[in-house]
């Protein structure tokens, strides 16, 4: 049986929407765990500790608002695509926004992008993002 992910990460200048992200993530599976940064900057700072000086590889989930005050999505993502290719591995983004834009031009800019997702977060988009996973654990990892 695959182990199943169970790592987050949400990056949302908007507490209400990680509360809502959180949530939907703890009924789902209350033993995940979920790192919430409403900084852009403190979630590379984080990312890159965790993931590229740890040995244990971390299949997650990032959930990413595009609209933010200090560094806006795309600019995070800027950043994230400098990351060794180890690191940006055991990632899923999703983008996460109540904007009704097409965001197609951005896709193809930013091809390790899975998905755009409707705020707010929904169980069913959960589930979604779940089913649709890509990254695992490598074979006999944790």
């Amino acid at each position: 049986m695959m182990k199943r992910i169970n790592h987050y990460i949400i990056i949302d200048d908007d507490p209400t929407n990680n509360f809502i992200c959180e949530t939907v993530i703890k009924r789902l599976d209350s033993s995940a765990v979920v790192l919430i940064f409403e900084d852009p900057e403190k979630a590379i700072v984080k990312i890159l500790d965790m993931y590229s000086t740890s040995r244990a590889y971390l299949p997650t989930i990032l959930l990413l608002d595009i609209n933010m005050p200090t560094m806006n999505g795309w600019e995070f993502l800027d950043v994230f695509k400098t990351f060794t290719d180890v690191l940006k591995e055991q990632f899923e983004i999703y983008i996460l926004s109540s904007s009704t834009e097409d965001f197609s031009s951005k896709k193809r800019e930013y091809s390790f992008i899975s998905d755009f997702l409707q705020k707010p977060f929904t169980q069913a988009s959960l589930e979604k993002v779940i089913s649709e996973t890509s990254i695992s654990y490598p074979k006999g990892g944790s």
